[in-house]
């Protein structure tokens, strides 16, 4: 232990948690220097997370839907700060899984998304750990939620280089390129993943969605009903059956078939088979 140090490093977060900032920095400074490396990461990820406390901005950004998203993140500098401190705690420990992550959540929270793509590249070409795919495609998600498809679209991109042929990485490149409106090319993409995850229901029903949306009704109906005959969770199966009851009323123009697969699956508003006739050109598409 150096000169200067007091107190025990591990109680940093109890004091950030009671907004004791200064505490909270003046404790870990002091075991920056520290002649435990251990000790020296933990300080770089207490410093880091200084940094941001406090420091919370409203961002609105555009999104690739079209639309705007307010939500939270931080002031610049303060992920500037923030970012030094991580970069230095990688430096000293490139094998801490928690640092890797931390990186990407502050640049995914204030919105660098090509800069997180930029991390991604050097923390899967560094960290080892047999957790790590699980760890990186946990992003593909938030990335959906915040509808940053191009971002998401790179990150996989990036993924499919390192974990050449995984079903999910496939996956996930073919659905963000569905949600960009690039149903093409989404295709071969989702084709692979469902033949090298023949049981997996979600790759085998975004195909049958990506045939929707490119109009080969065929052979959206062929994977619309494979991926519901895959499905083994009772909830997600009825709500797939209740887009499908909607799928065969307006793609397929069987409204009896439709009316009856809504009654069992959709509520009771949402079963538009089942009423009149809606007026040409007003379907909903």
């Amino acid at each position: 232990m150096c000169i200067g140090q007091s107190g025990n490093l591990s109680d940093w977060p109890k004091l950030l948690d009671k907004h004791d900032v200064k505490g909270a920095q003046a404790l870990c400074t002091s075991f920056a220097d520290s002649t435990e490396v251990a000790q020296q990461v933990e300080a770089q990820k207490c410093l880091a997370n200084v940094a941001l406390s406090g420091n919370d901005v409203v961002l609105l950004e555009g999104d690739d839907a079209g639309g705007g998203t307010m939500r939270g993140g931080y002031k610049p500098e303060a992920v500037d700060e923030a970012l030094v401190h991580l970069n230095l705690g990688l430096k000293l420990a490139p094998q801490d899984l928690s640092i890797h992550q931390g990186r990407l959540h502050v640049l995914e929270a204030s919105g660098r998304y090509s800069e997180m793509v930029k991390a991604l590249k050097e923390s899967v070409s560094t960290y080892n750990g047999k957790d790590a795919l699980d760890a990186w495609m946990a992003y593909a998600p938030e990335l959906v939620d915040l509808r940053q498809y191009q971002s998401g679209l790179e990150f996989m991109q990036v993924m499919d280089k390192h974990y050449p042929n995984n079903p999910d990485v496939l996956g996930n490149i073919g659905a963000f390129l569905s949600y960009l409106k690039r149903e093409s090319e989404a295709i071969p993409y989702l084709m692979r993943a469902a033949q090298l995850s023949p049981k997996d229901p979600i790759n085998a029903w975004d195909l049958g969605r990506a045939y929707d949306y490119a109009g080969q009704t065929d052979l959206a109906d062929q994977w619309y009903r494979k991926g519901m005959s895959l499905e083994t969770d009772p909830d997600q199966f009825k709500d797939s059956s209740c887009l499908y009851g909607k799928f065969v009323e307006k793609k397929l123009h069987d409204r009896t078939r439709g009316c009856t697969i809504e009654t069992k699956n959709c509520s009771a508003e949402e079963r538009t088979a089942c009423g009149a006739p809606q007026e040409p050109g007003k379907e909903n598409k």
